[in-house]
């Protein structure tokens, strides 16, 4: 998978995310919704949009962007969007751009760009430049799981797993959030492991969300927990399953629970077309919106 899908993927389980990482102190925060946008008269869609609750107009709307490989033209790309997209949807809102990098060495903005990086709109973040995992902020944790070594993964898991459990009312699904990461850092990843990474024992794994759609779902939990138990056949089968997962989450979120037939058609179709069904869950307004040929 892309890292700069899973970080969307991320954004929308917790859109507060996205502000934490830009340092924007908003106190409606929570009520904030990741989105796409499509610019009709340019024919492209912005894949990341903070967008708060129609009922707090003095608060901004934020063009989210994850950059990390080195686009020399990216700032004209990203500011002319922005123009447009403003010129088109008339928003009285405040703006801000905030701009993702792994670390400074992927920014490569071109001479024409220059005087866009005064902008005070323009909000940059180097994930190497902050340190995520002393930040008292534990929602920073988890983006430090987007930017390390596999092998440093599971030392990270457990400091989110021990804030959970001293914090068990704090109202942020830590686990779902973790899952979320891990099925598509590790795709090949085996049941056994998913324990040894969350530390739980197996009546408290049954209890988290990715056991539940992995392995309680009537027909599909023989098929499922086969593939689980043993090493996934390689790396492609591993990132479609996990794309199917996180599928089958958006849409029971957005339209409840999924039939037997549906997740049995979702588990069986290639990744490419899970990319554009998934792109189709933030416009969709029912299911045949998304599945309809």
């Amino acid at each position: 998978m892309k890292t700069d899908t899973l970080f969307y993927r991320l954004f929308q389980t917790e859109p507060s995310l996205a502000l934490d990482l830009a340092g924007l102190t908003v106190k409606s925060a929570g009520r904030y919704l990741f989105t796409s946008r499509e610019v009709k008269q340019t024919a492209f869609r912005f894949d990341g949009i903070l967008e708060p609750h129609p009922d707090q107009p003095f608060d901004p709307i934020v063009f989210v962007e994850v950059q990390f490989q080195a686009e020399e033209d990216f700032y004209l790309r990203f500011f002319g969007e922005i123009i447009l997209f403003l010129r088109q949807y008339r928003t009285l809102r405040p703006w801000l751009a905030l701009v993702i990098y792994p670390h400074k060495q992927v920014e490569r903005p071109s001479e024409a760009a220059r005087p866009f990086l005064d902008l005070p709109n323009l909000r940059r973040v180097y994930l190497n430049q902050i340190p995520l995992l002393e930040s008292s902020n534990p929602k920073l944790w988890l983006i430090a799981l987007l930017n390390v070594e596999d092998s440093q993964l599971p030392p990270i898991v457990e400091k989110v797993k021990a804030h959970r459990n001293s914090n068990p009312s704090d109202g942020i699904d830590w686990i779902e959030l973790l899952e979320t990461i891990l099925v598509n850092r590790l795709p090949n990843i085996t049941r056994e492991e998913i324990k040894t990474m969350f530390g739980l024992q197996d009546t408290d794994l049954k209890k988290t969300r990715f056991y539940q759609d992995t392995f309680n779902e009537g027909h599909l939990e023989g098929q499922m927990k086969g593939r689980m138990e043993g090493r996934m056949e390689g790396r492609m089968e591993g990132q479609v399953e996990g794309e199917a997962t996180l599928l089958m989450r958006l849409l029971e979120r957005r339209f409840g629970p999924l039939s037997t037939a549906l997740k049995e058609r979702i588990a069986s179709t290639d990744a490419e077309t899970l990319l554009i069904y998934g792109d189709r869950v933030l416009d969709a307004k029912t299911l045949d919106d998304i599945f309809g040929d």
